[in-house]
């Protein structure tokens, strides 16, 4: 009930006219309140695949920066977190500086969509829109983190082929999200059927925009090319199964020609 907490026991009633910002401000309410007991464990190998990360990280929808302690400071030269709800970004910077980040880490004010986070890299000063198609180069990011957040994006399949380029060729993806019952291979079609009633009693409004159908594997798959695209079902009999694994997006002529020189 989160949604009608932040317009009722906030007494915020105007904001119901403004759905975006009651969604950030309604999640935030949520993940204030239950992000750490959330946060205890991951599905699968979710928290070893955060600990490998390196280079330039962008962390889409951190939060208030619960999974920050499983990330390695020491391999990573920058750690930039794409986070929406404004309300959640005195947690995220506090928790930056707690997992021994520092300077390292830059807060965005933005969601994943390509609308609103290419204007914040830019603003950041990490992505140049001067070349062609508006990025002058391909890819910026060494790794980029989907931990429980393409269930709540707009328009999806737009959003992560914008996250595949944003990737550097050979750059890496992480990724732990729920998504719709596999009920056609190794899921059930009752699990897949209680997705469908929780949506219609009204699941997304009350989560504040978490969709539980969406076919993300799928949606990642066709995004672009890849090296590598290691996704495996945990709990597919559940109401609620998640993909996690990693995805390396393909290398560019140059450093394929490296890969196969070093292989010989």
């Amino acid at each position: 009930m989160t949604i009608l907490e932040t317009v009722f026991l906030e007494l915020r009633p105007f904001t119901i006219f403004n759905l975006t910002k009651l969604r950030f401000k309604s999640f935030a309410r949520l993940w204030k309140h239950n992000g750490e007991a959330m946060s205890t464990e991951m599905p699968g190998p979710t928290f070893q695949l955060l600990s490998e990360c390196r280079g330039i990280v962008l962390d889409i929808g951190p939060g208030s920066g619960e999974i920050m302690p499983h990330f390695n400071p020491t391999m990573i030269r920058a750690l930039y977190g794409a986070e929406p709800a404004e309300d959640l970004h005195p947690g995220l910077r506090r928790k930056a500086q707690e997992s021994g980040f520092g300077a390292k880490f830059h807060p965005l004010l933005c969601g994943a969509e390509p609308e609103s986070l290419i204007p914040a890299l830019h603003k950041s000063g990490i992505l140049d829109l001067s070349g062609k198609d508006g990025l002058a180069s391909e890819g910026v990011f060494d790794e980029i983190c989907c931990v429980r957040v393409l269930c709540g994006v707009p328009h999806a399949e737009q959003t992560i082929k914008g996250l595949y380029n944003l990737l550097k060729p050979g750059g890496r993806m992480v990724v732990c999200e729920h998504v719709a019952n596999p009920w056609r291979t190794e899921g059930r079609v009752t699990a897949r059927f209680m997705q469908l009633v929780y949506t219609v009693l009204g699941w997304p409004f009350f989560m504040g925009g978490c969709e539980l159908q969406r076919h993300t594997m799928g949606y990642l798959r066709d995004a672009g090319e890849w090296d590598k695209f290691d996704l495996k079902y945990y709990g597919p009999t559940d109401c609620i199964p998640f993909v996690v694994g990693e995805l390396i997006k393909e290398a560019g002529s140059l450093e394929k020609s490296y890969a196969q020189a070093v292989k010989k």
